[in-house]
């Protein structure tokens, strides 16, 4: 009986265990995904971008600005609610998601991407993905076509910077 009761206190303990690990991935979710883009949100682009350390010579990065050009007017036109002027944009930057790029949503028409270990080529090299995603989808979309304003820094460009310094340099 002893071992039985042991059994199914382990069992009740593991089923607890196995529905708050489900509760904080969901939390996880909340706290760091912007639900309008599903690209990750301030919160976790302010975690990145936050690091108070100076950027690695040996480890070069980049961070690039993406500004959503006309979104009031789009709002005004096609209203908040639909957001798909957001979205769409947000799946054209995602497709240039990496391993060593981040993208996500910094806060109302912002978004950003940090590339690790790029040189200008490589950046540029992203920025051209982005333009080429951004032109197919407003070809096939005339009704609301995306336009953006886009600026990066490199940290090869500084003799030393924080990601705050290259978040400056690419608005």
């Amino acid at each position: 009986i002893d071992i039985m009761g042991l059994v199914a206190t382990f069992a009740v303990e593991l089923v607890r265990a196995v529905r708050t690990a489900a509760l904080n991935r969901e939390l996880q979710n909340k706290v760091y995904l912007d639900e309008a883009t599903g690209l990750p949100n301030k919160n976790k682009c302010e975690e990145v971008l936050g690091q108070e350390q100076p950027v690695s010579a040996e480890a070069p990065v980049a961070v690039c600005v993406f500004d959503l050009n006309n979104l009031h007017t789009v709002n005004n036109n096609f209203g908040h609610e639909k957001g798909e002027y957001i979205r769409s944009f947000a799946q054209q930057l995602g497709r240039v998601a990496s391993e060593t790029c981040f993208v996500g949503r910094d806060g109302g028409d912002e978004f950003i991407a940090v590339l690790r270990d790029s040189d200008r080529a490589a950046v540029e090299s992203c920025l051209a993905r982005v333009r080429a995603n951004v032109n197919e989808y407003s070809e096939a979309h005339p009704d609301m076509p995306i336009s953006y304003a886009a600026g990066y820094a490199l940290s090869s460009d500084f003799d030393e910077c924080t990601m705050r310094t290259l978040l400056a340099g690419a608005d």
